[in-house]
């Protein structure tokens, strides 16, 4: 008999059919994948700002259409390729709120239920890919900016360079001819729209020339006919292009990541670009010279580049587009906020503190805001950077969520007494290192007095928490994101998953079901799927996302209880595990 489970949190609760558990082995028994779903992601009603990367589709001609056909005639030249398409209906099934899971490893599947062995996705004729790819959460309008001079656009690059040490990139002297090159799961290239090339993530740019020019002709081919070629997906190969002004991104990817996270991936790489030259920089410079060779203002930031793209790989805050917090005494949190507060000069706009990728506290003013990616733009400064823990640092930065068509100043440093955490203070004007250099030194006197210097490098010592307390042995992990502060929380990694394949398969996995829970196409607020491995659950409301592993042999009954526990536990501890609010002055 199937059994009836209530769901309780603080905004709503849902009632859950639970059915045999022998239902759903046997139907999920070899399920170890997602199948690909690319239907565009939206976020609840009631949030104003985007969770994932939104594309319209007005007006979009079917895959079978005769225009679409000529299309591909004409690409494939009336060769092979296995273009045909079959129909079919949704692999997943809906019992009440529970979404089942169901593979196809042998095809992909566009948004309109087809699939084929090989798809071209485009635009409409009127659509832009990165006009509604991610929403700003800035709030009020954005600062008037100093223009971004060519003066200052060369400090950045060179801050940048110098902020790095000296060494070859990791894969730059790669042989591109070698089956190690073409084995990479994920190949990310960045060309201009007259064909020249920017950046590859393998190899030397020099030797793919002629990739880069088909990659181009693609785009110009598709462009011709007033449309926009956004992805060709043919067997486990997903080519993902992402056209901003003037410049080109592709991923060429064999992960399962969606298009739509692909996209952001890939984005991730513009705002990088954008952070050291701003947006008004390359379009006035493309705009005099549109075969101007970008590499040469790029110098020394292609280790920002690879650095940003590694982390998107592994770490799912970036694509989740929420902050990891240090979790702390929320009494210690909030002493060291009142501090900067109390000693913060007139003269700074922001103020963060982080330990490496997770932040302590930041504090802004009332009529404005950073977006996720800005301060992900910010923990890639610091992490990638050798130079900041030996001496403080003055470096301009454009954060292109906030305004991309100048430059923010920001004064790095980290705390005395070794300590992990660093320091940054932004400012508009450029003149401002001394009065911000004291504004640094009050706080830190404040702190040391207070004894706190010592108990910041514990906290970060000691951040790492697991939920053995919480006795239930059946959860393995989970990650609860805040939809209200975009603040994230994760216990450490069980040694279950301490091989980088494990770590990969989970990754992707919160990847996947993330996808689905924030489709407009499926519509669910749970979604339970059961692996050979691991079964896994993910839960979206109105005030959090939250996603759990399991045991395999769990029941579906239980794993909604131990949900359950599991959030009671989290809205408990809250105050310690995340930042619930942003202090403003």
């Amino acid at each position: 008999m199937a059994t009836k489970e209530k769901v309780k949190t603080d905004d709503e609760e849902l009632s859950v059919q639970a059915p045999d558990l022998s239902y759903d082995l046997l139907e999920e028994e070899d399920s170890e994948e997602f199948e690909s779903v690319e239907a565009p992601a939206l976020a609840d009603e009631d949030e104003d700002r985007s969770f994932l990367p939104v594309t319209k589709k007005k007006g979009r001609e079917s895959s079978s259409s005769p225009r679409i056909a000529q299309r591909r005639k004409k690409l494939d030249k009336g060769g092979g390729g296995g273009a045909g398409l079959e129909g079919g209906g949704s692999d997943v099934s809906l019992h009440e709120d529970i979404a089942h899971l169901t593979t196809d490893e042998d095809h992909f599947r566009n948004e309109d239920g087809l699939r084929s062995d090989m798809l071209i996705s485009l635009g409409g004729p009127n659509q832009s890919i990165g006009a509604s790819l991610l929403s700003t959460m800035t709030v009020g309008e954005k600062p008037k900016l100093p223009d971004a001079d060519p003066e200052t656009a060369e400090l950045a690059r060179r801050a940048r360079m110098n902020s790095t040490s000296k060494d070859e990139r990791e894969f730059e002297d790669e042989d591109v001819h070698s089956s190690s090159w073409i084995n990479h799961h994920k190949h990310i290239f960045i060309v201009s729209t007259s064909g020249k090339p920017i950046y590859s993530r393998y190899g030397k740019e020099e030797q793919l020339v002629s990739l880069f020019g088909i990659m181009q002709a693609l785009v110009s081919f598709v462009a011709d006919d007033k449309d926009v070629l956004r992805c060709i997906s043919a067997q486990n190969l997903k080519i993902v292009f992402l056209q901003k002004p003037l410049v080109v991104f592709v991923a060429v990817s064999r992960s399962k990541l969606s298009e739509n996270q692909l996209k952001l991936q890939l984005s991730y790489a513009y705002y990088q670009i954008i952070s050291v030259l701003t947006y008004t920089q390359i379009k006035q410079i493309f705009e005099r010279s549109p075969g101007f060779d970008l590499r040469y203002l790029l110098q020394g930031s292609e280790k920002f580049i690879d650095n940003i793209l590694n982390i998107t790989d592994s770490d799912p805050c970036y694509l989740l587009n929420g902050i990891r917090c240090l979790s702390m005494s929320p009494s210690l949190r909030q002493t060291i906020t009142s501090t900067i507060l109390q000693y913060r000069a007139k003269e700074v706009l922001f103020a963060l503190l982080i330990a490496e990728d997770r932040l302590i506290t930041f504090i802004k003013p009332k009529d404005h805001n950073l977006h996720p990616i800005d301060i992900h733009l910010i923990f890639n400064l610091v992490m990638a950077s050798t130079s900041f823990k030996s001496a403080e640092s003055w470096t301009p930065i454009c954060l292109p969520k906030f305004n991309d068509s100048g430059f923010l100043h920001a004064y790095v440093s980290y705390l005395p007494e070794n300590s992990p955490a660093c320091l940054l203070l932004f400012s508009t004007d450029k003149e401002k290192f001394f009065e911000l250099q004291q504004c640094k030194e009050r706080i830190v006197d404040k702190l040391s007095k207070l004894g706190l210097l010592e108990q910041i490098s514990n906290s970060v010592d000691t951040s790492d928490y697991n939920i053995d307390h919480l006795q239930a042995p059946e959860i393995r992990h989970f990650l609860y994101r805040s939809r209200k502060s975009y603040s994230i929380t994760s216990p450490t990694m069980p040694h279950l998953y301490s091989s980088e394949e494990d770590r990969l398969r989970l990754f992707d996995y919160f990847m996947t079901m993330n996808q689905r829970l924030h489709s407009h196409a499926w519509a669910t607020k749970i979604l339970y799927h059961i692996g050979s491995k691991e079964a896994l659950l993910g839960w979206r409301t109105s005030n959090f996302d939250l996603y759990v592993v399991f045991d395999p042999l769990i029941s579906k009954a239980q794993a909604i209880l131990l949900g359950n526990k599991l959030i009671r536990w989290i809205n408990k501890e809250e105050d310690r595990l995340i930042i619930t609010s942003t202090p403003t002055f």
